[in-house]
């Protein structure tokens, strides 16, 4: 019992010096002491990941900016060319001639035909002949009349309405205005008489003082006519068959020569 006593002692002893020792600043040593240390575990504080934002919810609605679509401009029409000439019977040129083109719409000028009436014209182009009796124009595909204006002193050959075509975009369309030839010299010619009036074909002259003169057609029917030259132009007088009387031929200077022309 001594004995047991005299270990507690030691023990108690031992504990007491080795306090004594922490208590003075001395690390204790784990070599020199069976006790063991526990580390109590404790809870970090939660750390963002590095180069992620955090999400905050504002309560707003997100906004789209939307940017209009550009308009498309329309296609370019496709461009032809429509050359015109103006030229004589026998085929000289003749300069220095007004020539116009006007484009009819709506109309397919793959039908080669303008429907009367039906087509407005909407856009006209204007042009002199040059020294060859041309005039180049740039016209886009579609449908179009085409004509002059007479310098005076000329005879265009009457020919109705020239119309031309463009049906696809590079093409070059000819259009030709006729010219009667210069008339032989005295006014009596049949080519001078005949373009003043107008006609296609050359008239048959049976009697010509140079003032007044007595002429024919070669077409079927009674084409006779007098006519009356005035200002340096002829013009038609009476038309066969007619019903105009001698009395008032006779005032109106018409030659006792023609007197037979009248029978009344």
């Amino acid at each position: 019992m001594a004995a047991a006593h005299k270990v507690w002692i030691g023990i108690v002893a031992g504990v007491t010096l080795l306090l004594s020792g922490c208590a003075e600043g001395e690390p204790a040593s784990p070599s020199r002491s069976g006790t063991t240390v526990s580390t109590v575990p404790f809870a970090a504080p939660p750390t963002e990941q590095a180069g992620t934002a955090a999400s905050v919810d504002l309560g707003v609605a997100p906004t789209y900016v939307t940017t209009p679509a550009q308009p498309v401009p329309p296609p370019t029409p496709a461009v032809g060319t429509i050359a015109v000439r103006t030229e004589t019977l026998s085929g000289a040129p003749v300069p220095n001639v007004p020539v116009w083109i006007g484009l009819h719409q709506p109309c397919d000028p793959a039908g080669h035909d303008i429907p009367l009436g039906e087509t407005t014209e909407t856009q006209r182009q204007e042009a002199v002949t040059d020294a060859d009796g041309r005039a180049v124009f740039t016209a886009q595909v579609g449908c179009y009349y085409f004509g002059m204006t007479a310098p005076a002193g000329t005879h265009p050959v009457p020919e109705g309405m020239h119309t031309a075509f463009v049906t696809a975009g590079g093409q070059t369309v000819e259009g030709t205005l006729r010219f009667r030839d210069t008339p032989a010299p005295g006014p009596c010619h049949p080519d001078g008489i005949s373009a003043d009036l107008g006609m296609l074909d050359n008239a048959t002259v049976t009697w010509c003082d140079g003032t007044w003169a007595v002429i024919s057609f070669d077409t079927p029917g009674d084409n006779q006519r007098i006519v009356h030259r005035v200002d340096g132009t002829w013009t038609a007088y009476v038309r066969f068959p007619h019903e105009v009387c001698w009395s008032t031929a006779e005032a109106d200077g018409v030659p006792a020569d023609l007197r037979r022309y009248f029978t009344c």
